[in-house]
């Protein structure tokens, strides 16, 4: 369980190095505070069908959003204020976006107790032709991009809306009122129109309920089914013009709603139907009905339908209300694998979960695949098989972070059940034919093949030679079974399986037979990682990768922070397209064209996106920031040390803006854990992002993020080992003034400020944001956002700790904070909490500075009420880097202290400031 500190890299890219910039000898203005709003920041590119247009998101630190299309025969730029992440219609001539309204006016509607709704645009992108239409909540394209249907909000206190369906080539509009469901066909087999839209309408009168078929292209309207009750969960099979809905039943016998499950074959022709029907059928389960929460889905033949389950509520069961009121109290019990807050937070998950069942339509008979409604079951490929993951037997590894699980396999033709996989932790699920499972021990890859019970080893050979390591070697989390690489793909044909190790991807035969690696980074010590084009979500047959065809890796160098792509073609040459000192993303690709795009930056030049039909050839379309160009700007900088134990470790040192080598500098030393793989980030200046290095640097300090690498039960000493030598070294090379060190950390970070400033001589002040501080008391707290122990967090997560408390009470007392707050070496520390932070409980802070209160350090606590882990009011974050930026010039250059470090603020004070702002 990680927790994530606040980010300091808006752009969110993490890969490649910096070589040295020119820093002028001639001193340029620095940003201020006035100048951010002119910053944008480029979100991730999404390309046309042919890869003629590219859709961008941009954002800017005023707030203000909007979407860039680009390309066109003229390669024009066109600009949607204030809209999201655009979509294409599958042929490409049209593209698709809701559009929101300003942060300004938002708030506004907001005050006034006004709804905020989005509307929708649609364009075309070659006539240039623009449909707008107002409270719009989502859009839809048909398969063929002909149609569209626009979504309206949900008529107040009902589950149903207004559906428009445009017709994008005569410019017509239909309206649907009073649709509770709706779902195009993908179009790829169901009916040559691609414009098949599925309807669930909610009428009035004893008939009024209905299931209607709109074929768009035709502009014809068919009933398939109508009667009393409502129609929900409409499903489309796969390429095929097959489909299902739940019909619910009215029966004041049960508390619940239960459903019937209604199949077409063929709709646009005969529609022949079926009808699964709990109370007729013969052997369906007792005191079960058919849950809406479990959108019906087909098996790729379509003979399989699969649907959920769950226990049924009589009427009679209700509980009767009491003459007395009742208590609210709780019930926590030792025998609870989820505790009772985590049973709170997941309350509604726990609601929505079901039984996931199979129904042979031939046949007319169902295989009940779920058993427990806390377990995870899934259908493999072909509807041969399905699985369902067992917990039961592991109780005390659920409640204390050692996660492993058993896996039954269910023959959906016989009903049989088989324990296939017993204590595994490295489980994959199933192949491309639904016949094989994978997972891993910890050392070595295998497949079972669920028919025959066959296991392979599929690296044995490999490993026990000493030829491979698949073993993640750089992650030092404590643990029973080894840390390994997850498996990247299939391939299409299910014969292999595709795995990385520390710097290539290898192909696994699945039968035991030859392995190859596919790519051949270890040579050079530059990490490759495949690039999976198929879309999130993606079925597993969608995501297997053709070993025939062209692939495409991304590139790092582990320790030159170099970045960039290679390709290896159906022959197994590997080409390396690019590697260079910058930062890219992933790889983009269009979907019915050769044509890429990625994003570019480092972290002195703006993220740009750049489109090809080659990596390495591909041409930028933006032009982000050029105002930079008027302002100073720091360098980054890779630096090698070694810690205290003879680690080698890397660093990033970021250098003030109009840096003088004449003069020493005040440090800022930020830490988390690894962060020099952020070396290419370009961060914007942003008063909301508050550990913002850019705006350190413009304030005229060095910025310094050393690595952290830990060992067991060392959390506090592993990250002084790590940080006290990068800061010497930092020191030794004449750059700062070893006066004027300063620390800032939020989350883990926050924890190693705290340590270190307890635990180090090296920094005059440290602020520690959102941080733990007592290792005694935090190892029994919960994470209240998630109502879990905390335990896992301290023995296997982050504190890596072990071992319970008890165990080693030496080791938790030399790595708490808390432990030396009377003997605290630096001079001041600033802490900040959220007063409902869910995360690292804000006693933690109140604590510390309690104690700290007492032993007579200076020390100042700001809480920000209402906020949680990160702060999310623009007012507090623009508060909270103010603060911050007041007590390190006070505390690191010097400058006059303002009132609230020297003497505080009083809540009468305070409250005068909020009533005169109201």
């Amino acid at each position: 369980m990680r927790r994530s500190t606040t980010l300091l890299f808006t752009s969110g890219l993490v890969a490649g190095t910096i070589g040295s910039t020119t820093i002028d000898a001639q001193p340029r203005p620095t940003v201020t505070p006035a100048d951010y709003a002119q910053w944008e920041m480029p979100g991730a590119p999404r390309l046309s069908p042919r890869g003629d247009w590219t859709a961008i998101p941009m954002t800017r630190m005023n707030d203000s959003s909007e979407v860039r299309l680009i390309g066109g025969p003229r390669d024009t730029t066109i600009i949607i204020p204030f809209a999201m992440p655009a979509t294409f219609s599958p042929a490409g001539g049209w593209v698709g976006m809701l559009v929101g309204i300003s942060t300004a006016e938002r708030e506004r509607l907001t005050r006034e107790k006004k709804p905020v709704r989005n509307s929708v645009q649609l364009r075309h992108l070659g006539t240039g032709q623009v449909i707008t239409e107002t409270d719009v909540n989502a859009f839809a394209f048909s398969a063929n991009g002909r149609f569209v249907t626009l979504t309206r909000y949900p008529q107040e206190g009902k589950p149903v809306s207004d559906v428009l369906v445009y017709d994008l080539t005569r410019g017509t509009r239909l309206t649907f009122p009073s649709v509770r469901d709706q779902a195009w066909a993908d179009g790829t087999g169901a009916g040559a129109t691609g414009a098949l839209l599925a309807l669930a309408i909610d009428g009035d009168g004893p008939s009024g309920y209905s299931v209607q078929l709109y074929d768009a292209a035709a502009n014809t309207l068919r009933v398939l089914e109508n009667g009393a009750v409502p129609y929900r969960a409409l499903a489309w099979r796969r390429r095929a013009a097959d489909l299902a809905v739940l019909r619910g039943v009215v029966d004041k016998a049960w508390r619940d709603t239960a459903h019937v499950l209604v199949t077409w074959r063929d709709v646009t022709g005969n529609a022949t139907s079926r009808v699964l029907d709990p109370a007729t059928m013969n052997g369906f389960p007792a005191r079960m009905r058919i849950a809406e929460h479990r959108r019906p889905t087909w098996s790729r033949d379509g003979q399989v339908m699969f649907f959920g389950l769950r226990p049924r509520l009589a009427a009679a069961d209700a509980i009767k209300k009491s003459a007395d009121k009742v208590s609210d109290v709780e019930i926590w019990h030792t025998n609870d694998v989820r505790m009772f807050p985590q049973q709170k937070a997941q309350e509604a998950q726990d609601l929505r979960s079901t039984l996931l069942t199979a129904w042979h339509q031939g046949d007319d008979r169902i295989v009940q695949i779920g058993t427990d409604l806390e377990e995870q079951a899934a259908a493999l490929e072909n509807g041969r098989w399905a699985t369902e993951i067992d917990r039961k037997p592991y109780p005390w590894e659920w409640k204390f972070g050692r996660n492993v699980q058993d896996v039954w396999a269910v023959n959906l033709e016989t009903g049989a059940r088989t324990k296939v996989l017993q204590r595994v932790r490295h489980y994959y699920g199933g192949d491309p034919t639904g016949t094989k499972l994978a997972w891993s021990d910890g050392r070595d890859y295998w497949v079972v093949d669920l028919a025959s019970g066959t296991r392979t080893n599929l690296t044995g050979a490999l490993t026990r030679g000493g030829k491979a390591d698949f073993v993640d070697h750089d992650d030092d989390h404590p643990t029973d079974i080894p840390h390994i690489f997850p498996i990247v793909a299939w391939s299409k044909t299910g014969d292999a399986l595709l795995v990385n190790d520390t710097h290539d991807v290898w192909r696994l035969a699945v039968n035991g037979g030859g392995n190859t690696r596919l790519t051949n980074g270890a040579r050079d010590q530059v990490v490759h990682r495949l690039v999976n084009f198929a879309p999130f979500g993606a079925s597993v047959v969608e995501r297997a990768v053709d070993l025939e065809a062209p692939l495409y890796f991304t590139l790092t160098g582990r320790l030159s922070k170099q970045s960039g792509y290679a390709r290896r073609a159906g022959d197994g040459t590997v080409q390396r397209l690019m590697l260079v000192d910058a930062g890219h993303s992933t790889l983009v690709k269009a979907d019915s064209a050769d044509i890429f795009a990625f994003t570019r930056q480092r972290y002195d030049t703006s993220p740009n996106v750049f489109v090809g039909d080659d990596p390495a050839t591909a041409k930028a379309v933006t032009a982000t920031n050029p105002q930079q160009a008027k302002y100073a700007w720091g360098k980054a900088e890779l630096m090698n040390f070694r810690s205290t134990i003879g680690v080698p470790l890397q660093a990033l040192l970021y250098y003030p803006a109009n840096y003088d080598p004449a003069k020493k500098y005040p440090l800022i030393v930020y830490t988390y854990e690894r962060l020099s793989q952020g070396l290419h980030g370009y961060i914007a200046p942003n008063d909301r992002n508050y550990y913002n290095a850019t705006v350190f640097s413009q304030q005229g300090y060095f910025v310094l993020m050393p690595d952290i690498v830990f060992r067991p039960r060392e959390p506090g000493i592993g990250t002084k080992y790590a940080v006290e030598p990068a800061v010497r070294a930092v020191i030794a090379r004449g750059l700062v003034d070893p006066a004027r060190v300063g620390h800032v950390g939020h989350s883990q970070g926050g924890y190693e400020a705290a340590y270190l400033a307890t635990h180090s001589n090296l920094f005059q002040t440290t602020i520690v944001g959102s941080g733990i501080t007592d290792m005694i008391s935090f190892a029994g707290q919960l994470h209240w956002s998630q109502g879990t122990a905390e335990f896992d967090h301290w023995e296997t997560g982050q504190f890596r700790m072990q071992v319970a408390p008890w165990e080693d009470t030496k080791a938790m007392i030399d790595n708490s904070p808390l432990a030396r707050v009377h003997q605290m070496q630096a001079k001041s520390m600033l802490i900040e909490i959220g007063s409902d932070d869910g995360t690292v409980d804000p006693r933690q802070g109140s604590l510390f500075y309690n104690y700290a209160r007492r032993a007579g350090k200076q020390v100042v606590m700001l809480t920000y009420p209402g906020e949680g882990h990160g702060l999310t009011k623009r007012e507090n974050q623009r508060d909270y880097q103010t603060r911050i930026l007041e007590w390190f010039g006070h505390y690191l250059k010097g400058e006059p202290a303002p009132r609230w470090i020297t003497e505080g603020q009083t809540a009468l004070e305070r409250r005068a400031i909020l009533d005169a702002n109201k």
